[in-house]
């Protein structure tokens, strides 16, 4: 059974406007959304370098004139420290916990707007470096502090338990509140519903949850990702969807992260 979610959540996307760019970084390929275009383009065939090449796919797309521009990274993933245990000396010690550091990329860190938590995640700095040469005015986050801001604005004292899952291509987060305070993080991958329900229900088992210890809530709802909905309500019958938007009015196909195809941070 859907549903809306049963108690009062002002969540609120900062919505990409006129003269806004959002450039997303994945593993295969990066895109770049205003707020009528969404343009995709393959990494290999497309590499983003200071060159002519990329100078021209920019020029050809008409990219080189916005008042503000933001990238966010969905390519590497990121460990969550909270600010009251965060060491700058221990940097590369915290994110050994939960990456592999490849010694070649450089580690860099986002603050949450709440300044509760540091997100620490790896950058190639030569791609970051492009960006800024032709982008001066450019910001760069990664995906998971944009979810992190945009929950914890809007969860509640009273909301009990809430799990908070953010769909991607082959890959979902779970974000778990409780009341305002988040409790757990992690993304998981994910080829297929059995990876999917395996994790989640690990997790709710994990924590001693049974189906009505807690609230499901997805981050927008997507054709593609019904399968995933289907299988989640033969556990949990009440699922809950924010935020979502209208397929009709964007190609959503080509971009693997839909929720953020119109955000702006």
């Amino acid at each position: 059974m859907v549903t809306g979610p049963p108690y009062s959540m002002p969540f609120n996307k900062n919505i990409i406007k006129e003269k806004e760019l959002s450039i997303h970084i994945f593993k295969d390929g990066f895109s770049f959304c205003t707020h009528s275009t969404r343009l995709f383009f393959d990494v290999k065939s497309n590499p983003i370098k200071k060159d002519n090449a990329f100078k021209k796919l920019l020029e050809d797309n008409s990219l080189l004139d916005f008042q503000k521009v933001s990238c966010i990274y969905f390519n590497r993933p990121a460990t969550f420290v909270p600010q009251s245990l965060y060491h700058s000396s221990k940097t590369e010690n915290y994110l050994k916990h939960n990456v592999d550091h490849n010694s070649s990329l450089k580690i860099t860190g986002d603050d949450s707007l709440n300044k509760e938590i540091k997100i620490l995640y790896e950058i190639q700095e030569d791609k970051q470096k492009a960006l800024k040469h032709y982008f001066r005015n450019i910001s760069f986050s990664h995906y998971t502090k944009v979810l992190y801001d945009y929950l914890s604005k809007g969860v509640k004292g009273d909301a009990g338990t809430v799990f908070y899952l953010h769909m991607q291509n082959q890959q979902f987060e779970v974000m778990i509140f409780d009341g305002e305070q988040l409790s757990f993080y992690n993304s998981y991958p994910c080829k297929n519903e059995d990876d999917f329900l395996y994790f989640v229900l690990a997790i709710a088992e994990e924590r001693a949850l049974d189906s009505t210890g807690f609230s499901i809530v997805f981050l927008g709802k997507y054709d593609r990702y019904n399968s995933y909905y289907k299988a989640l309500e033969n556990y949990k019958e009440k699922l809950e969807y924010i935020d979502g938007i209208d397929s009709a009015l964007f190609n959503l196909e080509q971009h693997p992260a839909p929720f953020f195809i119109n955000i702006f941070d």
